[in-house]
């Protein structure tokens, strides 16, 4: 017997279409819309509109002025900087977690975290650099903190890493991996690689080394 697939509210089918907008690119960073233009863009009355707007307002991605519209909001030095911080945070308490319960697990991913991070850099190398090589080294970024937080076992933590680099744009934002940053930052994220099971002060130090480069190279 085959249970009828549930089908996503109206609410939900205006925030999944809403934020694959601004996520790809279709509302821009500084647009302004407004709850009744989208209303019938989405040939939707305004209330499942209104909502999906009110959980976006709520998760950073646009302001709601009253009287005025909907903006979508731009990625400020300071609201990036509070990400970042915020993603550098749960890798440390998931590093932290699971060296108490798994060392072994984190030994292991440690290990194959720097393989393939040498992998990449290694086909990104001149003088044949592979096409499509900055994004394929920003999405294993987001792969290893998430593999990373996958062995705490925690499923709100692997939630907020997900809104958080979506709010980021993380895929978009590739300045790290080219000249004249791209070595440093190779080095830089080998480095936080390779001491995820060293002692807590020497990987705090290589973390705060990779929230600094982040900072510095984030567009």
């Amino acid at each position: 017997m085959h249970l009828p697939i549930p089908r996503r509210s109206l609410r939900d089918e205006a925030y999944h279409i809403i934020y694959e907008q601004i996520i790809g690119g279709a509302l821009p960073k500084g647009t302004v819309t407004s709850e009744v233009q989208l209303s019938r863009q989405l040939d939707m009355s305004r209330t499942p509109v209104r909502a999906a707007l009110q959980q976006l307002e709520n998760e950073g991605f646009l302001r709601i002025i009253p009287k005025h519209g909907v903006l979508v909001l731009d990625s400020s030095a300071q609201r990036v900087g509070d990400l970042l911080e915020l993603l550098t945070a749960l890798l440390l308490y998931a590093v932290t977690s699971v060296r108490l319960r798994d060392e072994e697990a984190l030994g292991e991913l440690s290990r194959r975290l720097v393989n393939e991070l040498e992998s990449l850099l290694a086909e990104g190398d001149e003088p044949a650099p592979e096409a499509g090589g900055e994004l394929a080294l920003c999405q294993f970024e987001y792969n290893f903190v998430s593999r990373v937080i996958a062995l705490s076992h925690n499923q709100e933590m692997q939630q907020t890493l997900a809104n958080s680099a979506s709010r980021l744009l993380w895929t978009g934002n590739k300045k790290r991996w080219v000249a004249p940053y791209r070595l440093e930052m190779g080095d830089t994220l080998h480095t936080l690689l390779s001491r995820l099971t060293s002692g807590t002060d020497s990987f705090i130090e290589a973390l705060n080394r990779y929230l600094h480069m982040l900072k510095k190279t984030w567009i």
